[in-house]
C-alpha cells in the first residue's frame, strides 16, 4: 500500500529514483493548488529519508525505530515550521531557530528534515534569513517548503529550490479515489462527481469538506458571489453573513474561484469536463479584464494573512465592495 495519493506516483518516482542515487536537492519547493496533497507527500518523503529500512520503491517501512518515532512525532531528526495559528505567519525566530537545529549533527547518523508550510506564510524577514541556508545546506539535509501560492515567494527563495509541481488529478482518477473514501465513511459514494466539482476537482478538498458538512456552504458563497456580480446582493450584507463563518474559509474560497476566473481566461478547454462550473465562470468573469481579475487577486492574497491577526469584518466588507466595482467591460 502507497503511503502518497494515487496522483502522485511521477512525482514520488522521480524522487525516489533521486534518493537512490543519492542525488536529491536539499531543497524542494512543493506547489500546486490546495487539496491536491502536497504537504502529505512530503510528510512521506520525509519519512522515508529517515527510515532505516527503506522498501524497493522508496517508501518508508512504517515499522523501523525512526518511523515509530516519527509517527509519533517525535524523531530528533525531523522539523515542522508552520504558523502558531492559523492563517497567521511564519517569524524570523521560527526560521532561524530552524537553521540552528539544521546546522547540528543527525541524532541517527542520516538525514536531517524539515518541512515548511505554507512557505507563503513567511514574513519577508523570515524568508530572507532562509537564504543562505538554501544556497549552501549542511550535508545531508533536506529542507521542503510546501506552497500554493507561488507568487507570494520571494523570487530568490524559488530560484534557490527544485521545483515540484502537483497537478489536479485526472477526473476518473480523483472520482474513483474520493468514492472509494467516501464509502469507508459511509457516505454516498455517488456523490464524488458532485463533490469534485463544488471543490473545483481537488479531491481532499472535497473528502475535508464533506468531514466538516461544506459542501452545500460552498455552494451557497458561490451563489452569493454570482449574486454580488449580478447587483442582486448588498456586499455589506453579505460581508456580515460570511463573518459568521470559520475564518479565513470564505476568503480562502473566494481566492480559488479568482484563480479558476483566471485560468478559464488564459487556457482554452479550461474546466470543459465540469460544465456547470464552466457556466458559473464564465457568467462571473466573461466580461472582466484579464488584468483586473490578476489586480483583484493580489488584494485577496495580501488580506488572507491579515483575517487572523485583525478584525475580518473591514477586510471582507473591502473585498466584497472591490469585487462589485471591478470595471466591467
Amino acid at each position: 500500500m502507497t503511503g502518497y495519493y494515487p496522483w502522485q506516483q511521477t512525482q514520488w518516482r522521480q524522487l525516489a529514483g533521486r534518493l537512490t542515487r543519492d542525488s536529491l536537492s536539499h531543497a524542494l519547493l512543493l506547489h500546486g493548488p490546495a487539496g491536491t496533497g502536497k504537504a502529505d507527500f512530503a510528510v512521506q518523503l520525509a519519512r522515508a529519508l529517515l527510515c532505516q529500512q527503506r522498501e524497493s520503491d522508496g517508501q518508508a517501512c512504517g515499522a523501523c525505530s525512526a518511523c515509530l518515532l516519527y509517527v509519533a512525532d517525535n524523531h530528533p531528526d525531523s522539523q515542522l515550521i508552520e504558523p502558531e495559528k492559523e492563517g497567521g505567519q511564519i517569524k524570523i525566530d521560527q526560521i532561524r531557530a530552524l537553521i540552528t537545529q539544521m546546522a547540528l549533527s543527525s541524532h541517527a547518523g542520516g538525514y536531517k528534515v524539515a518541512i515548511i508550510r505554507p512557505a507563503e506564510a513567511m514574513t519577508t524577514a523570515a524568508a530572507n534569513s532562509l537564504l543562505k541556508t538554501l544556497e549552501e545546506p549542511p550535508a545531508q539535509t533536506l529542507i521542503m517548503l510546501v506552497a500554493e501560492q507561488l507568487t507570494r515567494l520571494p523570487a530568490t527563495v524559488r530560484s534557490r529550490c527544485q521545483l515540484l509541481h502537483f497537478n489536479l488529478p485526472d477526473e476518473a482518477v480523483a472520482q474513483t479515489w474520493l468514492a472509494q473514501k467516501l464509502t469507508e465513511t459511509g457516505a454516498n459514494a455517488e456523490q464524488a462527481p458532485h463533490l469534485l466539482t463544488i471543490a473545483n476537482g481537488a479531491p481532499l478538498t472535497a473528502l475535508a469538506d464533506v468531514e466538516k458538512n461544506l459542501p452545500e456552504l460552498r455552494q451557497t458563497l458561490l451563489e452569493a458571489l454570482t449574486g454580488l456580480s449580478e447587483g442582486r446582493l448588498d456586499p455589506v450584507r453579505v460581508a456580515g453573513e460570511w463573518l459568521k463563518l470559520e475564518q479565513p474559509m470564505p476568503i480562502k474560497y473566494l481566492y480559488g474561484w479568482v484563480s479558476d476566473m483566471i485560468r478559464y481566461q488564459q487556457v482554452a478547454g479550461s474546466f470543459a469536463d465540469r460544465v456547470d462550473y464552466q457556466k458559473v465562470l464564465h457568467s462571473l468573469s466573461a466580461n472582466i479584464e484579464l488584468q483586473k481579475l490578476y489586480t483583484y487577486l493580489d488584494r485577496i492574497a495580501e488580506a488572507l494573512p491579515l483575517m487572523t491577526q485583525l478584525n475580518p469584518l473591514p477586510i471582507i466588507e473591502s473585498l466584497l465592495v472591490q469585487w462589485v466595482n471591478i470595471p466591467k467591460s
